[in-house]
């Protein structure tokens, strides 16, 4: 009875859900259906619209702008080569030549004569003597043939020169073991070179024509002078005649070759014309290793000069 009672109220209260939430379905669904048709019917024009002019400013622009990019990275990959720069310089300055036929074919010689000879030696004793090692030959060589730095130091009557060379020698053929190291330094005495060149140089002479010697390359006539001067102010030219000008001379020897090798190879590979870049190279290296120490005595040039 009280079942009977219950269960027709129980369906009522159902229906009376059912049509609450029908009811409630209806009113919510045409909001819900008309929002979605205004997104539909917005938002494609919009994408149908900005799409074209988009693919335009970017495909061209991008396009430039990378041609660009990569015409700079070219220029920065060879932008070590700041040497063309210095070449502009040395149109100011005078480079007598009239041999130049005549180098020009002692310079092929050369490049023989290193290609057969001296770069299968240099790159042996790179190979076969450890760095430290190379270091210490050469600083033997350079302290024992210090007395060339020395004599000059007095021919240019540079006094305080002649005592640094003479302590660096009594120093390093010491304490440095014959000058296998370079206490010297250590202690606060820097070493320099003085050849016979740069005296003639203070002296007024002019440097001559520019020369190519056989085996010893660059050079002019002033310093091809001084080289053979120079060689008899070195003990090692009584032991080692002529070998010792050719293998440890210290501005164009084996020993010197050997500690420039990477930048004489580059600069032979990456010239258009090694022979101009080698003499543009030469002069200013030169004119440098005169007047570094000696600036006050450089001539003042005149105002027809």
């Amino acid at each position: 009875m009280r079942f009977a009672r219950l269960a027709p109220a129980g369906w009522l209260g159902q229906a009376l859900g059912a049509f609450a939430w029908l009811v409630l379905l209806t009113c919510s669904w045409p909001a819900d259906a008309s929002l979605d048709a205004a997104s539909v019917e917005v938002e494609p024009p919009v994408h149908a619209e900005a799409a074209p002019p988009e693919p335009a400013p970017v495909s061209l622009e991008p396009a430039s702008t990378a041609a660009e990019s990569d015409d700079f990275d070219d220029v920065d990959d060879f932008g070590d080569f700041g040497d063309f720069e210095l070449d502009s310089e040395f149109d100011e300055v005078e480079i007598a030549d009239p041999l130049e036929p005549v180098n020009r074919v002692t310079l092929r010689f050369n490049s023989v004569i290193d290609r057969f000879l001296f770069d299968p030696l240099t790159e042996g004793y790179r190979f076969l003597v450890p760095e430290p090692a190379r270091r210490s030959v050469k600083r033997f060589f350079t302290n024992i043939n210090s007395t060339q730095s020395l004599v000059n130091d007095i021919f240019q009557l540079e006094w305080m020169d002649a005592r640094r060379t003479m302590v660096r020698l009594v120093i390093n053929s010491t304490a440095g073991i014959g000058g296998l190291f370079d206490p010297a330094t250590a202690w606060g005495l820097e070493g320099h070179v003085s050849d016979f060149g740069q005296t003639l140089t203070l002296a007024g002479v002019s440097s001559g024509p520019y020369l190519v010697l056989p085996l010893f390359g660059p050079s002019d006539a002033r310093d091809a002078v001084g080289l053979g001067v120079d060689s008899l102010f070195h003990p090692t030219f009584f032991f080692l005649p002529g070998v010792d000008a050719l293998f440890f001379n210290t501005s164009s020897g084996f020993s010197e070759r050997e500690s420039h090798y990477e930048e004489i190879k580059a600069l032979e590979e990456s010239s258009i014309d090694y022979y101009s870049a080698l003499r543009s190279g030469f002069i200013q290296s030169r004119e440098a290793q005169i007047w570094a120490r000696r600036e006050d005595r450089r001539p003042v040039p005149g105002p027809m000069d």
